[in-house]
């Protein structure tokens, strides 16, 4: 239950379902008061979240900045998100792809010696594609011997992969530190809910969507970007998420 309300919140934390409610609200009222709240309302979301430096300025202070690992490690955790399917069930890398690279390069710098790979399918219908089993096969390609692979397919959310991730653990007698592998915007969720599993991991965020310390210019200000509306549904997931599991997982 809790995974398919996450997918229902998920829906209405984007701005674009604010605009499309408050848009039907406006052509079904006969209320000139309710017409005009929604009209300042409708007018004042596109403004506020298509600003550029209104996003990154919040992503930005939500992204976890990067850490230079000191030492080897001996295990690193790769969280899924990166692997999309098509209708064939083939699998393909999208824009998240940095987390199976990041650890492809510690693992042939030596840094790090088992891979765990967490993730089964995020989807609500679609419980075949496994991104887990999939990103193994690619760490093989890559030459990564098949003996330093873990994987946890069952996971369906970041909760779940820390679950399922313990188990592992567990079942494998590896020891910690883990230097936990994903993007810089989910991380800070990510790094909680694994810590609150009993999970000692060193946050390594890749896949920045705002690069730390970067410069603005004067379109960031005044120009809109109708691209940031998708960008701030991701955001809000994070964020309230994190709320979330900090309420019912007492984080």
């Amino acid at each position: 239950m809790f995974f398919i309300l996450s997918k229902l919140l998920f829906f209405l934390l984007s701005p674009i379902t604010w605009c499309v409610i408050i848009a039907i609200v406006y052509f079904i009222t006969k209320s000139k008061k309710i017409k005009k709240t929604a009209k300042i309302l409708g007018i004042s979301i596109i403004i506020l979240f298509s600003n550029s430096f209104l996003y990154m300025s919040v992503e930005s202070a939500w992204q976890i900045n990067p850490q230079r690992l000191q030492k080897t490690i001996n295990n690193a955790i790769v969280l899924g998100g990166l692997i999309s399917f098509n209708a064939r069930h083939e699998g393909f890398f999208n824009g998240a792809a940095e987390r199976y690279t990041a650890a492809l390069q510690m693992f042939n710098a030596g840094k790090i010696q088992k891979i765990i790979v967490s993730g089964g399918s995020g989807l609500l219908l679609d419980t075949v594609d496994k991104e887990a089993l999939f990103l193994k096969e690619q760490f093989i390609k890559a030459a990564v011997p098949e003996k330093d692979i873990l994987v946890e397919d069952q996971s369906r959310n970041t909760f779940e992969n820390a679950l399922y991730t313990k188990q592992l653990i567990k079942k494998n007698q590896l020891n910690s530190p883990f230097v936990l592998i994903t993007s810089a915007e989910h991380m800070r969720r990510a790094a909680a809910v694994f810590q609150k599993a009993g999970i000692d991991v060193i946050p390594y965020p890749v896949n920045y969507n705002v690069l730390p310390d970067r410069t603005y210019n004067w379109q960031d200000f005044i120009i809109p970007n109708f691209c940031n509306f998708y960008k701030w549904q991701d955001l809000l997931k994070e964020i309230i998420g994190y709320l979330v599991y900090k309420v019912s997982h007492k984080l």
